[in-house]
């Protein structure tokens, strides 16, 4: 409807000019936005492309041929949770972590206990422990299948932390056994139970084993798992492990070959490790295996087969010499 002034249609307002999108102030921000996207996912496909056309460095993925850096985890416990928390978190690890260590039963040993970051998920055995634990329906407590748990890391201040962790979370448990040493040399014997009158040789073994991206900082990753095995009960015995490592995709080894160096000596760990090829080597038999992200995590459920009895002989005169000589060595200290 047209309005009238004066009797006369009022005149037309002229047309506006367009708006240039640079210059509106509502747009500008998107807009900027939108580019710097852009630049960001231009320079990521340039730096993947020029990386995958490069000359490779010749990184090795054998961990004979890669230093020891394992000494970084002193000077990075007390940010390493704050460092992995979101990659972890993205990556789902924390879930695939819960599963894994809620398996755990009977005397547990935890291997490169860190800062204890599977302290949460392992069920505990209250009564086994205190007498107390969570109600159930009929009265009584609640049973948990880990009745001990021996934490071992060759990092002084990861243990520091987990420890701490531990007496936080847990203030009325008793304290697992805190443990710092080289895991693939030196393991001590599972718990006596003081309940048992009579304690063998078996019931020196552990009925489970945990380690949890562990194979990646150690440095002879094969010799740790062979003495994971010489620790864990034979046959019915578990070892749990949650590692990453090369995959089944070219590029994404290639690129992890290419970073190996500067990631170890950042965060202690050669992530382009065969772990395959190191549980070959170990002699210990898979049980179950499962992967994801391109293949480059990867849980295990490994075991130690029954050894014949020659095997058993060979291996047991073998314990008795080192032990004799482990004895002659600190007599004479």
């Amino acid at each position: 409807m047209k309005e009238i002034l004066g009797g006369k249609a009022a005149p037309k307002s002229p047309p506006k000019p367009p708006v240039n999108p640079l210059l509106d102030p509502n747009r500008r921000i998107p807009l900027v936005g939108a580019g710097i996207m852009v630049f960001c996912i231009a320079g990521y496909i340039g730096y993947f492309a020029t990386s995958i056309y490069k000359t490779p460095s010749g990184t090795p993925f054998e961990s004979s041929a890669q230093p020891d850096v394992s000494v970084r985890y002193d000077k990075i416990a007390r940010k390493f949770d704050s460092s992995v928390d979101f990659m972890e978190i993205s990556m789902g690890m924390p879930e695939k972590r819960k599963d894994m260590v809620a398996q755990a039963y009977g005397d547990v040993l935890e291997v490169s206990v860190g800062t204890g970051r599977n302290l949460d998920f392992f069920d505990w055995d209250f009564e086994g422990h205190n007498g107390v634990g969570d109600p159930v329906k009929g009265g009584g407590v609640k049973r948990g299948k880990v009745k001990s748990l021996t934490a071992i890391d060759i990092s002084k201040e990861m243990v520091e932390v987990a420890k701490e962790k531990f007496d936080r979370k847990f203030p009325s448990m008793p304290e697992p056994r805190w443990i710092v040493a080289d895991a693939s040399r030196e393991i001590p014997p599972a718990p006596k139970n003081s309940t048992t009158s009579s304690w063998s040789e078996a019931d020196q073994k552990y009925d489970t084993i945990v380690e949890t991206m562990g194979l990646c900082s150690v440095s002879d990753p094969v010799a740790l798992l062979k003495n994971l095995g010489n620790h864990v009960k034979e046959d019915e015995g578990r070892i749990l492990l949650l590692e990453h490592g090369r995959g089944t995709w070219r590029v994404v080894n290639y690129l992890l070959d290419k970073t190996a160096v500067g990631h170890a000596l950042e965060h202690g760990c050669w992530w382009n490790r065969d772990i395959h090829a190191i549980i070959k080597e170990s002699g210990l038999e898979i049980v179950k295996a499962e992967s994801w992200h391109a293949s480059t995590t990867w849980r295990f459920e490994l075991r130690k087969p029954k050894q014949t009895a020659a095997e058993k002989q060979i291996q047991e005169k073998a314990e008795a010499h080192n032990a004799k000589d482990e004895k002659k060595a600190w007599s004479l200290w």
